[in-house]
This record gives structure tokens, sequence and C-alpha cells, in this order.
């Protein structure tokens, strides 16, 4: 039944040879206590006897292995109510498994202790992501039957060739469905369908897949030759990852164009790499691998890559990702270990690669950055908090900052003591950046002091949570903080505009020019600006009356928004009847354009101006300023003094018109 052990929590003082004793006098009586043999004996699932500060007395003898509870920092942790997930491994495989934990009091034999229950919750989870990619994988079969069945119908003299691809095409059906019997039999990717396989079997297998496959149509699939020891795998799990690997290459490729697929070998793992041309963007990469994420509008389903990940990681135990390739390609690959698991991926190097967590979060779902230097703490915070969220983390203040400037998450839960630099330090820097300024930071600390308290909050947190966690406070924390930064970004939408014209207003200006001064700067890139002002709108006001003032402000606003082209671009109210377009990453030569567009946009207006001194209709005067690349020693300001004064130019030297190019040296 039971294996006794005696863990020291992390935070207690080393225990005296009397307490060591004690505790050993405790177990050695448990194990002889008919009563603690039936409780364990009778739980369904894992049970563990634990005292009130999680040392371990007795348990069943699997079961510390088994949910990779074999430190003392590991059972500290445990609560009550918590979703708890760990990666076993077993006869060379890893398997992802989540587990549901409840506890009882317990007095046996005058001994206070808590009974831990686990009960596994992996498997409906696991099903329901398996039939997914199952049906993805039958549908890309059924598609490659009736492109042969349309083959056969317009080239009747090929019936030969076209019946050997169906009966392939049949053949890989088969084992698909046998694989998915295997799979949602609850072994995984076991021993038992495991066989050695030389790299070229594979490879042959991919070539008939798709030697006439639509989605090869007009590109050219390159196998090459490689390594040939053999080596121990599913090959039909294996076949199936590789084929949504060379699919979504081929789709992505335009026609003319190669992919390529190589085997390699590198110390104790075995490599397939595919290759296509072009390099994936910086905002689709973050999301290959999600759920249902697909660049191919309402036709891709979003499970090719999603269904690999999952297949080769957790049934097969290997790595799948992907790298950009010499800034002309992308490379996408699974790594399977020689014997064994792969070594588990380093929480935080995980973390700065802003993919998807292990349990999809629903669609929309709020995104979370733990900064823990505690790795079982991540762990059990992603635990708890990926049902509901979509969880990052990352295991030191420096990953922690740099992981919130690429991923901008809704809400930080920030450790306190870390070493390097400490969550005040970390908080201090993300309110010192304008880029994260906005973002709550929720500490969590096992500092209780009023003295630290007021560090927290004066480094800029918005709440913090005292260590041990709760599980239900941190939740009902965590969502009441997401709401609050709901209801304030809706506020700050709404200030940040121009109650008339509905454009940016002044405080919305100079918020985003002096962010894209700083990204500029960092990148040495030019800046623009375009200022321009209603002429003779005074005149215009006290002859029409302010309703029609209104109507003409709002149209030239609308005017200075449809000139720009780029997300990036902003036109705002800069204040009574001037207006001004930002323009990062753009020369004088593109400002100019912008500018143009402006003027041919007004004259199109053709808004009747009776009180004009110069025109029969509403013109505007345009200031143009550009810095080449902005300095941080040097305001944001300066900018604006120089369209202004530029725009003030236009309007000396008879209005109507765009003057002024270039930066003045200061």
């Amino acid at each position: 039944m039971a294996q006794l052990r005696a863990a020291m929590a992390p935070n207690s003082p080393i225990p005296s040879e009397v307490d060591l004793t004690r505790m050993r006098g405790l177990a050695e009586s448990l194990l002889e206590n008919p009563v603690a043999h039936a409780l364990l004996d009778s739980v369904p699932g894992y049970a563990l006897i634990l005292t009130g500060d999680r040392q371990l007395l007795a348990g069943q003898g699997e079961a510390l292995e088994e949910l990779g509870l074999t430190t003392p920092e590991s059972l500290q942790g445990l609560r009550a109510g918590e979703l708890f997930r760990c990666i076993p491994v077993r006869d060379g495989f890893s398997r992802s498994r989540q587990f549901w934990v409840s506890s009882v009091p317990l007095r046996i034999g005058g001994v206070e202790a808590l009974l831990f229950i686990f009960k596994e919750t992996t498997e409906q989870n696991r099903r329901e992501a398996l039939e997914q990619v199952f049906l993805h994988d039958l549908l890309n079969l059924a598609g490659e039957m009736d492109g042969l069945a349309g083959r056969l119908r317009e080239w009747p003299a090929e019936s030969e060739s076209c019946c050997g691809l169906i009966r392939e095409v049949s053949r890989q059906l088969v084992e698909e469905i046998q694989s998915q019997r295997i799979l949602l039999s609850g072994e995984g990717a076991s021993a038992g369908q495991s066989r050695t396989i030389r790299p070229g079997e594979i490879l042959d297998r991919l070539g008939r897949f798709f030697a006439n496959s639509q989605a090869a149509d007009g590109r050219r699939l390159e196998i090459q030759s490689g390594a040939h020891e053999a080596f121990t795998c599913d090959p039909v799990l294996l076949t199936r990852v590789l084929v949504n690997m060379v699919k979504n290459a081929l789709e992505a490729t335009p026609r003319g164009g190669t992919v390529k697929v190589w085997h390699e070998r590198q110390a104790d793992r075995r490599g397939f790499v595919v290759e296509n041309p072009g390099v994936i963007p910086s905002e689709v990469a973050v999301r290959v691998f999600e759920r249902c994420f697909s660049t191919k509008a309402c036709k891709g389903r979003g499970l090719g890559t999603f269904g690999a990940k999952l297949l080769g990681e957790q049934m097969l135990g290997g790595e799948v990702g992907f790298a950009p390739h010499g800034g002309t390609s992308t490379r996408f690959f699974i790594w399977i270990p020689e014997a064994g698991a792969c070594p588990a991926e380093d929480p935080a190097r995980s973390a700065l690669s802003c993919g998807p967590t292990a349990d999809e979060a629903p669609e929309g779902a709020d995104t979370l950055l733990v900064v823990d230097d505690s790795r079982t703490l991540c762990r059990l915070l992603g635990n708890l908090l990926c049902p509901r969220y979509r969880v990052l983390t990352a295991e030191n203040g420096e990953d922690g900052f740099t992981l919130a400037l690429k991923c901008r998450p809704d809400l930080i839960l920030l450790d306190v003591m870390m070493p390097d630099m400490d969550g005040f330090a970390v908080c201090r820097r993300l309110k010192g950046d304008s880029r994260t300024r906005e973002i709550p930071v929720l500490f969590l600390t096992a500092l209780g002091g009023e003295a630290d308290e007021m560090r927290a909050l004066e480094a800029g947190g918005i709440d913090f949570i005292l260590k041990p966690i709760s599980p239900p406070v941190l939740a009902a924390r965590v969502r009441n903080q997401l709401e609050l930064k709901h209801q304030q970004d809706r506020l700050r939408n709404l200030s940040l505009l121009d109650g008339l014209t509905g454009i940016a207003n002044r405080r919305r200006f100079d918020q985003y020019l002096e962010m894209e001064w700083q990204r500029c700067s960092r990148n040495a890139q030019p800046l623009s600006l375009v200022m321009g002002d209603v002429d003779f709108f005074k005149a215009f006001n006290d002859g029409y009356g302010h309703g029609r003032g209104d109507e003409c402000l709002r149209a030239v606003a609308r005017v200075f928004g449809m000139a720009l082209r780029r997300p990036a671009d902003l036109a705002a109210r800069y204040g009574g009847e001037e207006f001004v377009c930002v323009l990062p990453e753009t020369d004088q030569d593109g400002a100019r354009i912008v500018a143009d567009q402006v003027m041919a946009q007004m004259a199109d207006l053709a808004m009747p101006h009776d009180f004009s001194a110069i025109s029969r209709h509403v013109t505007v005067s345009v200031g143009i300023a550009t810095v080449s690349r902005p300095s941080l020693g040097r305001s944001w300001k300066s900018l604006v003094e120089e369209a202004d004064m530029w725009m003030y130019e236009a309007k000396g030297r008879g209005r109507n018109r765009i003057e002024g190019f270039g930066l003045h040296p200061s």
C-alpha cells in the first residue's frame, strides 16, 4: 500500500533528531493502522496523507512518481480546489495529465493529518482535442479522394495510375482510423504501437501522399535523403504530424515555389524538417499553434499546426516548432528523442516564444503573465488559470519585462522576491515605459508587513495577494481586476476621442506622438507630422452660425482621416480648427504625398465658403515637419513646433498651400 516518506517543508526550520524520530513514529503507526490502509486503498485515483505543514506521512506507492511530487517544494504548494497538471514519464514516453485536488482532515490514532485526493480529469480534454484533429485529417484525406476522382473523370486514360493512388489514400485512411482508436484508448504513444523504422520509410510515405495532391499543384516538393539509421517511433502518428506540416507549407508557398523535407540527427534525438519560402509575420507567428487559428480566410479550420504540435509533443514525446531561416524561408521541425521523452522545456523560454498554453483558452480570453522565479508556482498558477485565460510565464524579471513588451498582457501577476531584479524594480520599469504603463500589476508576496504593502502600491501595483496563495481568492481578484481594467479601457478610449469630430483628440495625439518618437528613435526610423488649419474659419462660423461651423469641422476631420492609408498613422484634432496627422516611419516625400491627398480631398469636398478672402470654398493651410531620426535627448514637442511654424508660414504666403520640409538642426 503505502510508501513512507518524511519531507521537510521548504520554509520550515531544520527538524531536530527528536522531531525526525517523531515523524518516523507517526509514519510507522499509519502504516500499521488498518484505517489508513483502507482509506488509501479505497480512493479512486491517487491519495496522500500529509501533515498540516505538508510533510508526507503516507501514500500509495506509485502516487508520488506519477504526480511528479518528488521534492519537498512540490508538496508545499498543494491546496484543495486547484487543477494540478503533471507530465509523468513511463516506458520512455511522456503524457500530460490533469487532476482535480480535494482534501479531507483526518485524525487517526491521535494524529492530525490531511488526506489529499487527486481525481484525474485529463481524459475528457484529451478526447475532445484528438477528435478535432482526427476530423481535420479525415477532411484532408477526403479532399485527396475527391481530387483523384475528378482527375479520373477528366483523364480516363490515367485510370490505372489513379486506381493506385486511390488505394494509397485508402490505406492512409485506414491507418488514420486505427491510430485514432489507439489514441482514444488512453494508451497514447504506447510502446506496443512503436516499432523500428528508417527515415526513408517516413519520407517515402510523404512522397506517395503528395504525389498528386491538390495542395502540391503548381509547387515542387523536394524530399531529400539523409541519415538512414533506424530508430523507434510510431510511424503512423509521425506521418500524421509531417503530413500536416507539409500540407501547410505547400499552401503557404506560391506557385512555382519549392518545399523541402529532410531528416536530421542531433545528439540523442532525431528530427524531420519542412522548409518553405517566406517568413511568417510576427503577428501571425505568435498564434501559429493556437487551436482554430488560420490565415486561410473562410477555408482554414486552424487545426493543422495545432494537431501537429498536439500529436508530436503529447503523443510522441517530441518537440514541435518553427524558426525563420536566412530571412527568406521558414523551417518547421519535429524532434523525437532516441530513447525516452524530450527534456521539459524551460517555462521562461517557452513564455518568451509567446505561444499558446497547453490548454487552449476560450476564444477572446484575456492574457495573463505570471512572473515568478519558482517554476512550481508558475506551473500551479498556470494550471489554475488556464481554463479561463491565456497564461504566459517567465521565471525572472528581465524575461517578464521582455514578454510584457512583446505580448501586452491584460494583467501581470508579479512575484516580489526574485533574484537580480525584484518585483518592485520590474513594476517601476513597466510603469516607466509608455508601452506597458497601463497594464495592471498584481503582486504575489510572502511579505505581509505594512511597509511591504506600501512599497508594492507605490511601485505601481494595484493589489497584492499573500502567499501561500488561495485559489478561490486568486480567481476572484484576477476576475475583479480584469473587469475593472476593461471598464477603465472603455472610459480611456472615450476620453481619447474628440467629442465633435470622432477622431483622436489632443490628449491622444500627445500620447501617441511621444510613443512613436521613442519607437522611431530606437529603430532609427524617420517621423513626420502634417498639420493643417482651416482658412478663415472664424468668418465661416460668424457668417453661417455655429451649427454649420461644427459640420465644417467634422467634414475636414474626415478628410484628414481618409488621407491616411496605414494602421500606424493617426489623424487627430489638435485644437479649434487645427488638425494633424502623425506619420511614423515616413520621410518628407511620404509626408508630402499625404499633404497632397489632404489638399485634393478638400478640393473635392467643395464646401461653400462665401466669407473666405481667397476662395469660394473651404480651404486649409498645411505645414509639414520631418525628422530623419528622433533623438531621445530632444523633446517630441520640437516636431510639433516645427510643423506649426510651417503651417503659419503657409498662411503668411497666401493660404490654401503646403509649406515646410525637414527639421531645422538644433
